[in-house]
């Protein structure tokens, strides 16, 4: 089970999950602490879309910035933290710190990202005896020898391992195998048969050729070896699960003795690969997608060595591309970037450099991020919100009529014990087996890559830690993990629009702690609501509960299903859990405000009502301008459904909205009682 973020439109290099940020040239742009009525589109009624009523001046006269595919309130956050590591990451480059220490690790790390001419110097070279060894394969023993380096070099090739907490033991640290060695992000890219992935399809092949065009293949040999990846991948997508499919936790829980596991798959080296990345003594296994490594096994015996030669080395210098100077960067960026995310113009160095820096050394750039940025103060407020959330869930849990007592006293005790991960971690990964040279930026890449799956594999056989962070404090999003009921919310995070200790509880309440209860929400949702208090993935509803909250789901879906952007309907049943922690969010939030304002009631301001403001500031986060290759891409491949469904969807859910702006049958935002989702 996958951690779950509230936002996860991943791109590679970034400390943030939500978008590839960065802004035009200049000072970073703001976003407002509260109101601002000039963002409005007044000729729209809120009644008719709540979304474009608030943010639809402010979306008109904000264009995406040429290096982005969208552009909103996420990416604006976070470009302020870009600026502020900048600073922090300059100074450690400047620095002639002692070898061992943090600053010495991030200068050279960021340092040598920085430097474009030498890479470009030197190409693929870096690589070369990488290179080398691949093409002395000379049989399948070898090829596992090297295929086992490569995966703990980082490359994604014929499957994927983890070791993280059992789904029903989770104070336990287990290995766990699923799906992967596929460049593009899911099965149907590379078997729906419809006229824009076969398009897709067609310049994945380009983009294939011309990595190989970069190793210097000649066109004929990089036509064939781009084939030889395409047969491949195809056939390993044939065994593979779609997203939807992956969202039932149960069909992903498959436990067994490794010695059954390796039977399913015996082409597969399996202590060749364990030993490669330090897994030792391995009796029992999850996996993921059994069918998988049937098919894997089937595709091993079926490709000649030649052909995987050609798929390990695309793999690795793909993987690699943005590292390997301005050649291959930009022929990396012409596919994702510009083809599959709309892009015109690739960031500038040093927002490349930054990221990627904070991507690979979170928690290191974090320690010096949370000690020149962060105030103790907004942490507090932010804890005491928390906990008025956690009340209000409490008290609309005990009202619900169609939940037993037996199961609201199940989820009150999930709600007691979940943990809260606030701002900053109370101790600090250990990073001094990591060591850092100014030699290559591929090469520290690696260096990270491998000292991270060390860390990984280390865990294995031992008890969870509970404490342990998933996200750096500079990151621009938030996060539920089941296995350990635990939510987190870094520093980065608190800040406008989403949070501002000196503005009005209806702002705040309205948008982070929407957010906060969103991943609370997680808990819940139809992936959550299989895992109790303790993390654990077992029944603790009543069948009667049970069956009458998948009835709520079910009309969220269809609700859900209904929405189309660009043509492009958007998948319910995929973008499920995220529309259900947007709603319960929304909800929990409203009523968590409302028991504020007993003790701190609040008066119209800016010509709004305290609950007119909260589903403003609400609305207000969620502002986002995208491509429309952007918005394809989201829908097919993230479980978040576009913004401003995200706005408009939970918001023409609730009666409260509707009191609020005078919302009545005939308007747009309104819907009919029998097709209005009300769980919480």
């Amino acid at each position: 089970m996958k951690k779950i973020t509230l936002a996860s439109l991943a791109f590679a290099g970034l400390a943030i999950t939500v978008f590839s940020t960065s802004c035009n040239q200049g000072e970073p742009d703001k976003l407002p602490t509260g109101i601002i009525k000039a963002d409005f589109d007044t000729a729209v009624k809120p009644q008719q879309d709540f979304y474009q009523y608030v943010n639809g001046t402010w979306l008109k006269k904000t264009p995406i910035p040429s290096d982005q595919s969208a552009w909103g309130s996420f990416n604006i956050v976070y470009y302020n933290v870009l600026d502020q590591l900048k600073t922090i990451l300059q100074d450690a480059a400047n620095q002639k710190a002692a070898h061992g220490t943090l600053e010495q690790k991030l200068g050279d790390y960021y340092s040598i990202a920085l430097d474009s001419a030498k890479a470009t110097k030197e190409g693929i070279h870096p690589l070369d005896d990488e290179l080398a060894k691949i093409d002395a394969i000379k049989d399948m023993h070898t090829f596992w020898s090297e295929s086992a380096r490569l995966m703990k070099m980082g490359p994604d090739i014929l499957f994927s391992f983890d070791v993280e907490p059992d789904q029903k033991i989770s104070t336990k640290e287990a290995a766990t195998f699923g799906q992967g060695g596929m460049s593009l992000p899911n099965k149907d890219y590379y078997l729906d048969s419809s006229r824009a992935m076969k398009q897709i399809r067609t310049k994945y092949l380009e983009y294939v050729k011309n990595i190989f065009l970069q190793m210097h293949d000649n066109d004929k040999q990089a036509d064939m070896d781009a084939g030889k990846v395409m047969a491949i991948e195809t056939e390993l997508a044939k065994g593979s699960m779609s997203p939807t499919e992956e969202r039932d936790v149960h069909a992903l829980y498959n436990k067994m003795t490794f010695t059954k596991f390796s039977a399913s798959a015996p082409s597969v080296e399996w202590e060749t690969c364990f030993d490669s990345v330090g897994l030792h003594n391995v009796d029992t296994v999850v996996v993921n997608m059994p069918h998988f490594f049937t098919k894997l096994d089937s595709v091993i015996k079926s490709t000649p060595v030649e052909n995987w030669k050609a798929y390990l080395k695309y793999h690795l210098i793909s993987h690699f591309a943005s590292k390997l100077g301005d050649s291959l960067a930009m022929v990396n960026f012409n596919f994702w970037g510009r083809i599959f995310e709309g892009a015109e113009h690739m960031e500038p160095m040093w927002k490349r450099a930054i990221g990627n820096t904070s991507g690979s050394m979170g928690e290191l750039v974090g320690q010096l991020y949370v000690k020149k940025y962060f105030s103790p103060e907004a942490k507090q407020k932010v804890y005491d919100m928390v906990q008025h959330l956690i009340t209000a869930y409490k008290e609309r849990i005990n009202t619900l009529d169609w939940m037993d007592p037996a199961t609201k006293k199940a989820a009150l005790d999930k709600l007691d014990k979940v943990t809260l991960k606030l701002c900053y971690p109370d101790k600090w990964r250990d990073y001094s087996k990591l060591d850092l040279k100014r030699d290559a930026w591929v090469l520290n890449a690696i260096r990270v890559n491998e000292f991270e799956v060390a860390y990984v594999m280390g865990k294995y056989g031992k008890p969870v830690d509970r404490t342990e962070w998933g996200m750096s404090p500079q990151t621009v999003n938030a996060q539920y993990d089941p296995t350990k009921n635990d939510i987190t919310f870094p520093a980065a995070i608190l800040q406008p629009p989403f949070f501002d200790p000196n503005r009005d509880i209806a702002m705040n309440y309205g948008a982070i702690g929407a957010i906060i209860g969103h991943e609370m929400t997680h808990g819940f949702d139809d992936q959550g609501s299989q895992y109790d208090a303790n993390g654990n993935m077992i029944k603790w509803w009543t069948t009667k509960d049970s069956v009458n909250y998948f009835k709520h789901l079910g009309v969220l879906i269809r609700q859900f299903d209904s929405y189309v952007i660009d043509s492009v309907h958007v998948q319910g049943k995929f973008t499920l859990g995220e529309n259900t922690a947007d709603l319960g969010g929304l909800t929990i939030a409203y009523y968590a405000f409302q028991n504020e304002m007993k003790e701190h009631p609040e008066e119209v301001k800016d010509g709004f009502t305290p609950e007119q403001r909260f589903f403003i500031s609400f609305a207000q986060a969620w502002r986002f301008n995208i491509r429309p290759e952007a918005v394809k891409s989201q829908i097919q491949n993230d479980p978040h459904s576009p913004t401003v469904f995200r706005a408009n969807g939970p918001t023409s859910d609730m009666k409260e909205f509707y009191t609020a702006f005078n919302v009545k049958p005939g308007d747009n935002m309104y819907r009919s009682d029998s097709s209005r989702v009300v769980i919480w």
